[in-house]
């Protein structure tokens, strides 16, 4: 992000937002999940808060709600979003789409998402060292674009095993700033994982997987395991490689609701200067049909 503000000609804006805990919200990066993994519909908001202690840091807040329409073998989706770092404010939302085949495997689900995104350029939040006389590449003044978004997403489930690749800004986005062109790059995103079950009553079940994001520039990767215990306590531990040590835990507070928390402990110098980062969820399993639905606990993604 820092490079595509100091050089911004020719340039592509920032790669996505990274999520922590990414594998428990897989309806807002891969429309291809939609409605494939559980009987209800699934509401998932994340708030993420980057090295809080540096001012501007990044602050980012996702809302997926997405579920199954079973009567035609497909999923639907709507995401609201805002990232704000700095003086640059990206809210947006989308609608998806996918449609689910039903393999002697397990199941694939083909998706699509339409959506907008709205780039703010505030000026009030920029500050030129002193004696500067300004970036002819900076705004004079507030900038507000708005632009067409569109992501695509492939994923596979069975009991066992769950794997997706997904790649958003599609069309690579344009927003104006000053004089200069920028858009978003295409953001690749795969994820794979399994669930392995133990003990006497299968009350534990280990969930190792890995988590992909990159832009084919820069990327963030991730190794993570989950303990859970009785699909209703569990703890994490993830390894992003040379960034991050993170360490997440969360619980179900009622039927259907969950939250969860992480910390990212940087093994980078910015832990010194920013302190970590801190990520919140909150999961709500819920019906929209009229009659009792089937409340079984089907996903090995969901929480």
């Amino acid at each position: 992000m820092i490079a595509t503000l100091l050089f911004p000609i020719n340039s592509i804006a920032q790669q996505d937002s990274y999520f922590s805990q990414g594998v428990f919200n897989t309806g807002y990066i891969n429309p291809g999940s939609y409605g494939i993994e559980d009987e209800l519909f699934c509401a998932t908001a994340v708030n993420r808060m980057q090295t809080k202690d540096i001012d501007g840091s990044p602050v980012t807040t996702v809302l997926n709600i997405n579920g199954p329409l079973n009567f035609i073998n497909s999923g639907v989706s709507m995401s609201f979003f805002n990232d704000k770092i700095g003086f640059l404010k990206t809210p947006g939302f989308n609608l998806g789409y996918s449609y689910i085949f039903e393999l002697s495997t397990g199941k694939l689900g083909v998706g699509i998402s339409l959506g907008m995104i709205n780039s703010k350029f505030d000026q009030s939040d920029w500050r030129l060292p002193d004696g500067s006389t300004g970036d002819i590449a900076i705004p004079t003044g507030d900038v507000n674009t708005t632009t067409f978004d569109a992501g695509l997403g492939v994923y596979y489930t069975n009991d066992k095993f769950f794997a997706g690749i997904s790649c958003m800004h599609v069309n690579r986005a344009a927003m104006t700033k000053a004089s200069e062109k920028t858009t978003f790059g295409r953001t690749f995103y795969a994820m794979a994982g399994y669930r392995l079950t133990f003990g006497f009553t299968d009350d534990y079940e280990l969930r190792p997987s890995v988590y992909v994001n990159t832009d084919l520039g820069v990327g963030k990767y991730s190794v993570n395991s989950h303990l859970f215990y009785r699909k209703k306590y569990w703890a994490g531990l993830s390894y992003r490689f040379d960034e991050a040590i993170v360490f997440n835990a969360g619980l179900e507070l009622m039927k259907n609701l969950k939250i969860g928390y992480s910390y990212d402990y940087f093994i980078t110098d910015i832990q010194k200067y920013g302190g970590g980062a801190h990520e919140f969820l909150v999961s709500y399993r819920f019906s929209i049909s009229t009659g009792k639905g089937n409340n079984q606990r089907k996903s090995i993604r969901y929480l």
